[in-house]
């Protein structure tokens, strides 16, 4: 039935079709608006954007259906993925910048460097160097559950490196 275009009319072929499968698949280029069940002609889901009247009833305008994305999609469920994609991206860049910026602002003013080399001199001489890395919430939880070290005595040998370090 999809196939029968009434003298080149592209509308009267839309508006014959009573399914959405069939409208969305149809060789005439129509999209299928839900709520009133009718085929309307036109390619681009986007449509909406741009032309009020797509649809019979204002309501549906944003619920058009095309064959890009079947019956199951429509315009307002295609620009909430997009939309909901570029906030993640755009949040996450975010974040980034705020890290690197928190991150920057403490090295000039805050605790300084978050890992270093450590140099002990021995009575003898020789030198002892090591790599030290400042603990964060998480390697001073572990280090406290498996040591069973304090708070304490944590801050005590934190305080004893920044005696060494100068």
């Amino acid at each position: 039935m999809d196939q029968i275009v009434v003298s080149g009319d592209r509308a009267g072929a839309c508006w014959r079709i009573q399914d959405c499968h069939s409208c969305t698949h149809s060789s005439h280029g129509c999209g299928w608006c839900p709520y009133s069940s009718t085929c309307v002609p036109t390619t681009n889901l986007l449509k909406p954007l741009t032309d009020t009247q797509i649809c019979p009833l204002k309501a549906e305008r944003y619920e058009l259906r095309t064959k890009t994305l079947g019956c199951g999609c429509s315009t307002t469920t295609l620009l909430s993925i997009v939309v909901t994609i570029f906030a993640t991206i755009a949040g996450l860049v975010l974040l980034g910048l705020i890290s690197y910026v928190l991150l920057s602002i403490n090295k000039m003013v805050g605790t300084g460097s978050w890992n270093g080399v450590e140099i002990e001199v021995k009575d003898d001489g020789t030198r002892d160097e090591r790599q030290w890395r400042r603990s964060n919430a998480v390697t001073s939880f572990v280090r406290r559950s498996a040591l069973k070290a304090t708070k304490e005595s944590e801050q005590e040998q934190v305080t004893e490196r920044s005696r060494l370090l100068g």
